[in-house]
């Protein structure tokens, strides 16, 4: 059980560098590159709980993204002749929260099976 719960803390710490590195680098492709890498790595049942953990990681920074692009644009509207406006939010926020949520599926998964080998 520890060694499941310390890959996907190795994950989760994985995921939290590398998103927003990911982003910096090749924005909105960032995403998708490390959805792809992330869904990789939990597909594989020895790297599942990784997996896992690099896509609570990934859910929360989107998370952070969103609440980001929605400050930016209330400073903006609070400039005068400023005018911004975003659409979808809830709809990202949904989604960010369902990929945190089935990575921590993913993660209990894991668990569930290495306590169920003998």
């Amino acid at each position: 059980m520890q060694r499941t719960l310390g890959t996907a803390l190795a994950g989760l710490v994985l995921g939290g560098v590398g998103v927003p590195l990911a982003m910096a680098a090749f924005a909105p492709l960032g995403f998708l590159v490390f959805a792809a890498l992330a869904a990789l790595a939990a597909a594989r049942r020895g790297s599942r709980a990784f997996g896992g953990g690099v896509l609570v990681a990934f859910g929360l920074w989107w998370v952070v993204f969103v609440r980001g692009a929605v400050e930016r644009c209330d400073l903006l509207n609070r400039q005068p002749a400023g005018s911004c406006s975003i659409y979808g939010t809830d709809e990202q926020l949904t989604l960010a929260g369902c990929t945190a949520v089935v990575g921590a599926m993913v993660v209990a998964v894991s668990l569930r099976e290495e306590r169920a080998r003998p």
